[in-house]
């Protein structure tokens, strides 16, 4: 007497399903957990100071230093006056 074999029914995964499960797990480390998560925000700023920053972000870029970007530059200038300012 032979053993019998189950089949074993799984479900059929779509394409979208799996370009949707890929979307979602993109943007996480691989074995790692984010330790410290952004936020977004909205500030206002004057024009001529937006300017500034984002001539000096792409200076960066270019010469390949950091901060690159609107966002870094911000954060690193909010970062260094409250240290000023404990």
């Amino acid at each position: 007497m032979g053993l019998k074999k189950t089949s074993i029914k799984r479900n059929e995964i779509t394409i979208d399903q799996a370009e949707l499960l890929a979307k979602k797990l993109a943007d996480r480390p691989y074995g790692q957990e984010k330790t410290d998560a952004f936020v977004r925000t909205t500030i206002s700023l004057p024009k001529k100071l937006l300017l500034v920053i984002e001539d000096l972000a792409l200076k960066n870029k270019r010469n390949g230093i950091n901060p690159k970007n609107n966002s870094s530059i911000i954060r690193a200038a909010l970062e260094e006056y409250l240290i000023k300012h404990k």
